[in-house]
């Protein structure tokens, strides 16, 4: 993962939706593979590179970010959410960039790093993505800074729910597409079961991690290597979706690549691992009736 394009950046995580769709729990704080998605999402942030993580939602949504902060009045929108995010965030002083993340990321990782990724094309403003069938994805950005600032102290009073689409479209953006396994999120309760389902719960039920430990601190040592960076979960994930999705011999050539990836300095085991996830899904649409 290149950051040397971003010479330094904050981010802000959304988290103050009502949750409706979900039949009105919070969805911040509902979990997916033993974390919280706006664990999740603050994660994501630091592994790419933010400086500073604000979340702004309710007090119980930050745990892991360096503050939270609540958009005035509550349930005031998204636009209201940025402008809180960034008045906490000038206290300390900003960074020319602004990543802005939603808290319901499926694949948290693999988005902040597509935007990295793509941040040498970014246009004046910045960038953000747009998924597969088109659609601009508001809240999975990297903003200047003094252009989101500008933007709200425009809207004045107007700020509270303002539509994002049309406060964010004056600014100059590129668009990075992806495909929907990155940018999809999880705003239903069908989406949730799905992400569940495709996770790695099913895996951690046949093979527990904690019954590979002993094993992975030998093999390590036998080949002097640091155990302490392999996440067996994630590995054995790649794994199953490969083995699911493409043909059982390519996961141990998968990990095996994941390896080597790792070692050449092209990424973090994480989003290598959503990058390999999500080119498995691909193969299989590219290629039906081709699996194992």
């Amino acid at each position: 993962m290149n950051t040397a394009q971003l010479p330094g950046f904050n981010a802000l995580v959304l988290a103050g939706g009502r949750g409706t769709r979900l039949g009105g729990e919070g969805k911040a704080e509902i979990e997916l593979h033993g974390q919280r998605l706006v664990d999740r999402v603050v994660t994501a942030a630091r592994k790419t590179g933010a400086r500073r993580v604000v979340v702004v939602g309710p007090e119980s949504t930050g745990t892991k970010a360096d503050a939270v902060i609540r958009e005035d009045p509550p349930f005031a929108g998204p636009l209201a959410g940025i402008a809180a995010g960034l008045a906490e965030l000038a206290g300390s002083g900003y960074e020319e960039w602004t990543m802005v993340l939603a808290c319901d990321l499926q694949r948290p990782v693999a988005v902040a790093s597509a935007l990295i990724g793509g941040f040498g094309q970014r246009a004046a403003d910045g960038l953000l993505l747009v998924d597969a069938e088109g659609h601009t994805q508001w809240l999975a950005g990297i903003y200047r800074t003094s252009a989101l600032a500008a933007v709200c102290a425009q809207l004045g009073a107007d700020l509270v729910n303002a539509p994002v689409r049309r406060a964010l479209n004056q600014l100059q953006l590129a668009r990075v597409p992806v495909d929907d396994e990155i940018s999809s999120d999880i705003d239903t309760p069908q989406a949730l079961e799905s992400a569940r389902k495709n996770g790695k719960d099913a895996m951690a039920q046949h093979l527990p991690p904690e019954a590979l430990n002993d094993w992975l601190e030998a093999a390590a040592k036998e080949l002097g290597l640091d155990s302490g960076e392999v996440d067996i979960a994630t590995v054995l994930d790649v794994a199953k979706h490969v083995a699911h999705e493409v043909a059982r011999p390519a996961a141990p050539l998968s990990t095996f690549l994941l390896g080597l990836a790792m070692g050449s300095g092209k990424g973090d085991l994480a989003g290598l691992s959503e990058q390999l996830v999500s080119r498995a899904h691909r193969w299989a649409d590219e290629h039906p009736g081709g699996t194992a």
